[in-house]
């Protein structure tokens, strides 16, 4: 019995000195931070009277290389000043004291930056650093950011017949906006857009953005950066109401929505809900542009990169497309059917006719192409009209269904576009869609403005 209580003692003491913390190490360490320069994307300067916004959070990890354990104290250099913020394990602050680092372990520092206007036209850039320190010893980390200043619009009613033209600076959409019945909004060549993630344009009146080959209006995500220039859902999109009429989009580049423009229900007063020039709608998590019993039309058009539709036309409607570009590089979403659909019917989730509408679509000298075998859609119910007039397009398709007549047009060849995975759509010397538009139809320019030559390319670019 004494011998078992001496061997549960000694065991017992083992226990307690294996668990004694190695000794502090006072002196100078030089830790090891995973990166020098912490770089931010551009960044919009903060909204007046708000926090808005605030960038994305990035993360460093610093190293204790010794083989002892450190305490170490970090501090952002511009102080309670600075437009950046750092947390390290878990605490916050400018100057944080007496973090336990263990032997060749590491701490995580996370890092934001929200920036001040600084009343400049272009980027201006914002610096400063983190520094670490242990035992006197100082490690620092540069911190970096660009800031650009911008005119803000955030939940609003726009005033009747309003007009963008500055630009100086960018405007930023926070939250919806909305243009009234018989109101217009005027947007003039060469001006920038960016949406927040929460914002739809909402179209009672009518739009009128009308941008130039060498100043379109561009509009896109809230975060002025080339990584996200090719992510979807960055912001809702334009939906034209009911009643709306007569919206003209004219050298536009409009990317990254969930749903890039939906139109819904024929103009009360004729004429086209929309009427589309030289615009390129991409990058979109639902669809490109999304018509519902609509009427569009749309001329030199690239509509590109969706989730579940380049074009959708829902529930009838009527719907002219001339030397567009519809293609997906199977890059966003998952789809298993075609990416340009049109149907004269409404279904309930049990598959079941609930509603019919006539559906009258022409297409001529246009491209549809992607990765599935078939990439048309049609759904014509025998309740109303279904009527397609196509010709001299370029089309991936089985043709199923005999819709399409095989004299006038090219099927399931490779259009040769020059680097499609990149969201680049023009053609390459040897497409099969050069010289083979129809010569009845006459448009001088291709979507950049560069001349056509007779017989036309067919898709929304010319070769050059």
């Amino acid at each position: 019995m004494r011998k078992l209580a001496l061997f549960i003692l000694t065991l017992v003491s083992l226990i307690a000195i294996s668990c004694e913390r190695d000794p502090w190490l006072e002196g100078p360490v030089s830790l090891k931070p995973s990166t020098d320069t912490l770089w931010f994307d551009t960044l919009f300067t903060q909204k007046p009277g708000s926090s808005y916004p605030i960038s994305v959070t990035k993360i460093i990890s610093i190293r204790n290389p010794e083989n002892a354990w450190v305490k170490a104290d970090f501090e952002l250099a511009g102080g309670s000043t600075s437009a950046f913020r750092i947390n390290v394990d878990g605490v916050a602050g400018p100057s944080i004291q007496g973090i336990e680092i263990a032997p060749r372990d590491s701490v995580f520092v996370f890092v934001q930056c929200s920036l001040e206007p600084n009343n400049n036209t272009q980027p201006a850039i914002v610096l400063d650093s983190i520094l670490a320190r242990v035992g006197g010893r100082e490690s620092r980390v540069i911190l970096s950011a660009w800031g650009w200043d911008a005119h803000y619009v955030q939940d609003s009613v726009l005033p009747c017949n309003t007009r963008w033209s500055l630009t100086d600076k960018p405007y930023v959409i926070v939250g919806d906006v909305l243009v009234r019945q018989g109101c217009t909004f005027t947007i003039d060549p060469g001006v920038q857009i960016y949406a927040s993630a929460r914002t739809v344009l909402y179209v009672l009146g009518q739009l009128n953005w009308q941008g130039s080959p060498g100043a379109p209006i561009r509009i896109r995500g809230d975060i002025p950066s080339y990584k996200t220039d090719s992510l979807p859902n960055q912001w809702g999109g334009i939906y034209l109401l009911r009643n709306s009429g007569n919206s003209v989009l004219k050298y536009c580049d409009i990317r990254n929505a969930n749903l890039g423009i939906r139109v819904d229900s024929l103009p009360i007063a004729g004429g086209y809900n929309l009427r589309m020039e030289n615009t390129r709608v991409s990058y979109c998590g639902q669809a490109c542009v999304a018509g519902i019993n609509a009427k569009i039309e749309a001329i030199n058009c690239l509509f590109s990169d969706a989730g579940s539709y380049t074009f959708l036309g829902l529930l009838g409607g009527q719907y002219n497309l001339t030397h567009c570009t519809l293609a997906d590089n199977g890059r966003i979403g998952a789809r298993q059917k075609g990416h340009f659909a049109l149907t004269n019917c409404l279904r309930d989730g049990l598959g079941r006719v609930v509603s019919t509408k006539p559906m009258q679509c022409s297409m001529t000298n246009c491209i549809v192409e992607g990765p599935q075998w078939e990439e048309l859609q049609f759904d014509a119910d025998a309740g109303a009209p279904f009527t397609l007039n196509f010709g001299f397009n370029l089309i991936r398709t089985r043709n199923d269904g005999g819709y399409l007549p095989a004299s006038n047009h090219i099927f399931n060849q490779d259009p040769l576009f020059e680097a499609p995975l990149s969201g680049n759509y023009r053609l390459q010397a040897g497409s099969p869609a050069i010289d083979k538009g129809s010569t009845t139809i006459s448009i001088s320019q291709d979507l950049t403005g560069f001349a056509r030559t007779a017989p036309n390319d067919l898709g929304c670019y010319e070769y050059r």
